[in-house]
């Protein structure tokens, strides 16, 4: 069979075309680059999608500064006490002490303070019985309440007795007495001489001193 000029240019033709379209294949399969938009965008991605570290606080993350808004209780070795009046009358004998805060903060006395009386030998003295009480001869009844006492101030307290005697007996008398802080258990111990002829003697609770003696 013989082959025309035509047919035969056709032929080269169409051979051209078909080796174009396979060798292009090889291109379409080269990684291409993006376009810059398109690259901006996913660095920004990948940034914020990054977690950021927060300070974790807790509540005692931060130590606060305290006030003492609750003083503690005045202990013995803090307080002086010391006897500052004494009124006598109809039989009646009541003596005035106070203790003084003599430390550098605030402290707190509430209810009875100790007390014991003493003979020559610091025994306690026979025959005489302690007895609490909110008022005497010469003070009006006064519940107990609990006394803020500041450096340097006084909350006072009466020992109160009767040193009539009724009969020919002698009057017990003692020669030291022994005053203990309300809830405390170290005492101080004074030269006092009380004779409660009637065997009694009361003590009131401490009470706030509005004037320093």
């Amino acid at each position: 069979m013989r082959i025309s000029i035509v047919e035969s240019s056709m032929l080269l033709l169409l051979t051209a075309v078909t080796s174009g379209c396979v060798g292009s294949s090889s291109v379409t399969n080269q990684p291409q680059a993006l376009p810059a938009s398109t690259e901006q965008a996913t660095k920004a991605t990948v940034l914020t999608s990054t977690p950021t570290p927060t300070r974790k606080t807790t509540d005692n993350s931060t130590p606060q500064a305290t006030s003492a808004t609750n003083p503690t209780r005045c202990e013995t070795s803090q307080l002086s006490v010391r006897r500052v009046s004494e009124d006598a009358g109809v039989g009646n004998v009541a003596l005035t002490y106070a203790f003084t805060n003599n430390a550098s903060s605030p402290c707190t006395l509430y209810g009875y303070p100790g007390l014991a009386l003493l003979d020559k030998k610091d025994q306690p003295l026979k025959g005489v019985k302690i007895l609490r009480s909110e008022g005497t001869y010469f003070s009006s009844k006064q519940p107990q309440q609990q006394v803020t006492l500041a450096p340097g101030k006084q909350a006072s307290f009466q020992i109160a007795y009767n040193h009539i005697r009724s009969t020919e007996e002698q009057c017990p008398m003692s020669s030291k007495i022994e005053i203990t802080p309300p809830n405390a258990y170290e005492h101080f111990t004074l030269t006092e001489q009380i004779n409660p002829c009637t065997g009694k003697v009361r003590v009131t609770p401490v009470r706030s001193v509005d004037t320093q003696p």
